[in-house]
């Protein structure tokens, strides 16, 4: 297995996508998007591939409190009423929340139906929309219920970039940053010296960043292995993405999350492997720049250990499963801190300065 070989992007991406489509107009085209891609992206897509004027369009909402079960069985339904058939195509347009949802419906829809994946936020372009996990929460605990199932296709296009708010890129440039610190140190300092969620954009640093997933995914498909190296900074992160949406009536993105994941994890990584301060500090200054300073609205220690035992890394509630670093570069997987030293890093997140750690 290749995925490599089906990602396109830039002027052969859209030739490639005319071409998939003409091939699934007889069996039935359904298209997937969200409030914003309906508007934002949709027309788009039918300015530049004809075929589409009878595509069904099937909308859900992008917020993460509806990635669940009710919204897949939304679109089943609606594939039923579309008269969708096994060799029909579903085209998934918009960001990791559609792509997660959209797959998921596709692939236990008469026992799988092909898909396609159009990203249009950052951070599913790097990262959400590749390597074939698709899923939904259950009861606000992180991605439970999922299969992995590749997509036809993924297709990235710089375009539709230009549909989104600054927050959004920033979200996808904390999975960048977590790409770059567990492939080298030369990208993770190229991202340093970037210092822009602006900058990032474009498709030559998108398809890098995209690779490291890729080249890690075509390795070890199902996560038996080094694929568990890209759940750096995913442990604390998802328990921080669960906390927020319970208590924040705007709740953190999942990328927004997951750059407190980095830090925290690795501070655990420096105390449990010696990761270089410097490295730590780079990361902290990086991320404390950009990001805006979480608050948590109670003492969160025993809430968020609570959503980590969930974790579906975990292979007994009894252990906290983390991935961490040796050094940038050095990924190692199945740690197990436990709770003593995974507080203390929550610990030294809260008490970072909103400026610079120091």
């Amino acid at each position: 297995m290749n995925i490599s070989n089906s990602l396109y992007s830039g002027d052969d991406g859209w030739s490639h996508l005319q071409e998939v489509i003409a091939e699934y107009k007889k069996s039935g085209i359904y298209i997937l998007v969200d409030e914003n891609t309906i508007e934002l992206c949709l027309p788009i897509l039918k300015a530049k591939c004809s075929g589409l004027e009878d595509a069904m369009v099937i909308e859900i909402h992008s917020s993460e409190s509806n990635k669940t079960i009710a919204t897949v069985e939304k679109i089943w339904q609606q594939l039923v009423v579309g008269n969708a058939v096994r060799n029909s195509l579903m085209i998934c347009l918009g960001g990791g929340l559609t792509t997660d949802v959209g797959g998921f419906a596709a692939a236990t829809f008469k026992r799988g139906i092909n898909f396609i994946h159009i990203p249009t936020t950052l951070l599913a372009m790097v990262d959400a929309s590749l390597g074939g996990k698709t899923g939904v929460n259950l009861n606000s605990v992180k991605n439970q219920i999922g299969v992995f199932a590749l997509p036809k296709a993924v297709f990235v296009f710089e375009e539709f970039l230009k549909t989104l708010p600054a927050r959004q890129k920033l979200s996808g440039y904390a999975e960048m940053l977590k790409h770059a610190m567990i492939h080298s140190e030369k990208l993770f300092g190229k991202l340093i010296v970037l210092n822009s969620h602006e900058k990032v954009c474009n498709e030559a640093n998108i398809l890098e960043s995209a690779s490291v997933k890729m080249d890690i995914v075509n390795s070890d498909f199902t996560e038996t292995g080094l694929r568990k190296a890209l759940n750096f900074g995913h442990t604390i992160g998802h328990a921080i993405e669960s906390y927020s949406q319970k208590y924040d009536s705007d709740p953190l993105l999942h990328g927004e999350a997951v750059a407190i994941g980095l830090i925290c994890e690795s501070f655990i990584s420096m105390r449990m492997f010696g990761l270089d301060k410097n490295d730590l500090k780079r990361l902290a200054n990086l991320v404390s720049w950009h990001f805006p300073h979480y608050r948590f609205k109670t003492k969160p220690g025993d809430e968020l250990l609570a959503l980590m035992c969930h974790d579906k890394k975990n292979s007994s509630t009894s252990q906290l499963n983390f991935s961490l670093l040796r050094k940038i570069g050095d990924p190692v997987y199945d740690q197990f801190p436990g709770e003593k030293l995974v507080l203390e890093s929550l610990h030294f997140y809260i008490n970072l300065e909103v400026g610079f750690f120091v």
